[in-house]
């Protein structure tokens, strides 16, 4: 009687979680990128009103003064515990900021939280303030992570900033969620979202 071919077992590569304390900031970052990610977040970019654009240019720490803006016009409307990550990114060549980032609504209101944060950095009128606000579904984290660090070299020195870390906002809430899943994640309390399959061969 001829022997079955023996299956040989499936390969499982599972991502090694050091301790949140231990992780960079631009590691922490890149986790809450892909929380949103996995989470039904959106991507989001903002447009800047050309007279607050000159006042970050002017600034030693540009998102210390989106961080005052932007709590200060979500608390007025209730949300300042929207979970959100900012970046600050200057176009090439002409240098023109703007911002991208992710946000998890967690079921309020879009049209609240746009309002927000156009009122923060400056709401534009007319047919520019039609496109200053755009946000989608988070599809690609990892691509988006990418896309959104592509010019920090570039911006950083435009803006004669120290470090590409004062690009960068990050919101309590979304260090929270983010940190507590993570960590859940890491203690074995729940299976990694990010486990994944590297070969499986049955014949």
């Amino acid at each position: 009687m001829k022997k079955s071919a023996r299956i040989p077992p499936r390969s499982i590569a599972v991502r090694v979680l050091h301790p949140w304390k231990t992780l960079t900031k631009k590691e922490t970052r890149r986790e809450c990128i892909l929380h949103t990610g996995r989470h039904g977040g959106l991507a989001m970019t903002l447009n800047l009103k050309p007279e607050f654009a000159d006042l970050l240019n002017s600034k030693s720490d540009p998102m210390r003064e989106v961080s005052k803006r932007m709590n200060a016009e979500l608390g007025r409307r209730d949300q300042r515990q929207l979970p959100y990550l900012l970046v600050l990114e200057a176009t090439k060549p002409d240098g023109r900021l703007h911002l991208h980032g992710v946000f998890l609504d967690q079921g309020r209101s879009r049209v609240m939280i746009q309002t927000a944060m156009r009122k923060a950095v400056g709401y534009i009128f007319g047919r520019s303030g039609s496109r200053q606000f755009k946000a989608k579904f988070v599809y690609a984290a990892v691509g988006w992570h990418t896309y959104l660090g592509k010019d920090q070299t570039w911006t950083r020195k435009l803006l004669d900033l120290d470090s590409s870390d004062h690009l960068w906002l990050v919101s309590q809430p979304m260090t929270q969620i983010v940190r507590a899943d993570y960590e859940t994640t890491r203690l074995g309390l729940k299976t990694p979202a990010n486990t994944f399959l590297l070969s499986t061969q049955a014949k």
